[in-house]
């Protein structure tokens, strides 16, 4: 039995037979005559080499061999239509689909409880698995290559000339020091050697922008001493404040946590590059109707909250 000789069409017809247990209400069913139907059951009875159906009175009774094909035959017919109708038509009221995105710790804090908000009332049925992946932008890519997530945040540095991977703008962001009200280098022009002389404090759990940040001090003739790294992004403000050590921070983030810490800028005497970084998936998704409404409403959520609370994309580094 080649199954690549089988017309697929045959499959709906034994199905409305099955379930009709009728030909002229199967023909109904498909919108077919009943010549066409009984053909079409002639030929798939040749395929198989079974009966299928023997009439018992009025009614299409089925053998042992259409009994067995019943069950497989309507699953994998519900499973090509309910795939092809999530392409055709994405409903986010009534669609139960899970979505897993990786985040790093600024969507955590500013993506996350905004868009879980959004989705109990408008979506319920949503389901998003948020992960907390870290390491270098390959790694980022390749977890979205495997389909172990289907959206990401990375600089558009990290994606250049990738055809295979979609990029979205979110947002730009410059870098600046930050240091704690009173640090010993406020007290005169900030020099490269007082710099290169420093203590930092970095995370390194994003190490595709840290490389941006170290790149931007060795075009300097300046080698950083970390004494301090952390996990996350979200701690460097207090031991900034409780320290001497100098933290890189995006220059939205510092105007926050001037607010919330004791932080100041502290001028260096070259210039940071900018960062723009947005989210990035598979370029076979692009279709994807779910993904892009996803997609769509998280980036309205994040410019607005940087319109209203600026607080940057670039981390702390």
């Amino acid at each position: 039995m080649n199954i690549q000789q089988l017309d697929l069409n045959l499959l709906l017809v034994f199905d409305a037979v099955y379930k009709e247990r009728s030909i002229s209400k199967a023909a109904a069913r498909l919108d077919l005559s009943q010549p066409a139907v009984s053909n079409a059951l002639k030929r798939l009875r040749q395929f198989t080499g079974d009966n299928l159906f023997f009439r018992a009175g009025n009614a299409m009774v089925p053998t042992r061999a259409a009994n067995a094909l019943a069950v497989p035959v309507a699953h994998a017919l519900r499973t090509v239509e309910e795939s092809l109708s999530s392409l055709r038509a994405f409903d986010p009221a009534t669609s139960a689909r899970l979505f897993k995105l990786t985040i790093n710790d600024f969507l955590r804090v500013t993506l996350v409880p905004p868009l879980t908000n959004f989705l109990e009332r408008e979506a319920p049925g949503i389901k998003v698995e948020y992960q907390a992946r870290t390491g270098t932008a390959a790694a980022h890519l390749d977890a979205l290559r495997r389909r172990q997530t289907e959206m990401s945040m990375l600089p558009r540095s990290a994606v250049e000339g990738l055809e295979e991977i979609s990029y979205l703008p979110v947002t730009t962001d410059g870098l600046q020091l930050a240091v704690r009200a009173g640090h010993p280098l406020l007290a005169a022009p900030v020099t490269k050697a007082a710099l290169a002389g420093a203590r930092y404090v970095a995370t390194n759990n994003a190490p595709f922008v840290r490389a941006i940040v170290d790149g931007a001090f060795k075009a300097e003739g300046i080698e950083r001493n970390i004494t301090c790294f952390v996990p996350d992004t979200t701690t460097i403000p207090s031991i900034v404040e409780m320290t001497d050590l100098i933290g890189v921070i995006g220059q939205n983030s510092l105007a926050r946590h001037q607010r919330d810490h004791a932080l100041v800028k502290l001028p260096a005497p070259f210039t940071f590059p900018q960062i723009e970084a947005g989210f990035v998936w598979l370029r076979e998704a692009d279709d994807d109707q779910g993904l892009q409404w996803l997609r769509d409403k998280a980036a309205q959520i994040l410019q607005t909250a940087l319109a209203v609370h600026p607080q940057g994309a670039a981390p702390e580094n």
